[in-house]
């Protein structure tokens, strides 16, 4: 089953036919829109793209065909609800030496990074995973993946990180960025998943 998230935003726009009602669908990044339906006593209108739009009179009348708004316009016409919204998730991609907890050196240059956008969500919530090739037993893997979890869990705490939630587990060998064989040391499959919320 496809899950979709959609934000429908409803203002009152004056004009000379009385007061109306605008719902636009938003995009959400990395994300296919969903869809949804505009519905009153006269009539129903579906929206499916990124910025489509519909108005319907605040005293009834059918819904309008659905139209692509400019983004600049629906920014500004929600510019409030909008600057309410979350940020959306920070993703970081942190690499590992083979059969260690230790962080590569480009790795470890995007802990300040990844702190800034803790800072930006407060409160935040934090997910870190562990990840590990395929060398060594999968037992052995997973708790590998769970020291590399916690390893960047402590880097970012010692460095000032505060998120309100921290959860941390291990897919060991379970979840390959690179699909190989048995055996097969490959770096980038040694890496801890972060996502700020």
């Amino acid at each position: 089953m496809a899950v979709f998230l959609w934000l429908t935003l409803a203002v009152f726009l004056p004009g000379c036919a009385g007061q109306k009602n605008l719902v636009v669908l938003m995009p959400e990044e990395g994300k296919t829109s969903g869809e949804v339906t505009v519905s009153n006593s006269q009539g129903s209108q579906v929206l499916k793209q990124p910025w489509e739009a519909t108005k319907f009179s605040v005293a009834g009348g059918r819904p309008s065909a659905p139209v692509i708004m400019d983004e600049t316009e629906v920014r500004r016409i929600f510019a409030g609800p909008l600057s309410a919204m979350p940020l959306p998730p920070a993703k970081y991609l942190l690499y590992f030496e083979q059969n260690t907890s230790n962080l590569t050196p480009e790795s470890t240059a995007l802990l300040a990074e990844i702190i800034e956008a803790i800072n930006r969500r407060q409160p935040a919530e934090l997910s870190v995973i562990g990840h590990t090739d395929t060398v060594g037993t999968p037992e052995d893997n997973y708790q590998l993946g769970l020291q590399r979890a916690g390893t960047v869990t402590d880097l970012l705490k010692s460095l000032g990180a505060t998120p309100a939630i921290i959860e941390t587990g291990s897919h060991g060998e379970g979840n390959l960025l690179i699909m190989t064989g048995d055996e097969t040391p490959e770096p980038r499959n040694r890496r801890v998943e972060v996502i700020v919320r």
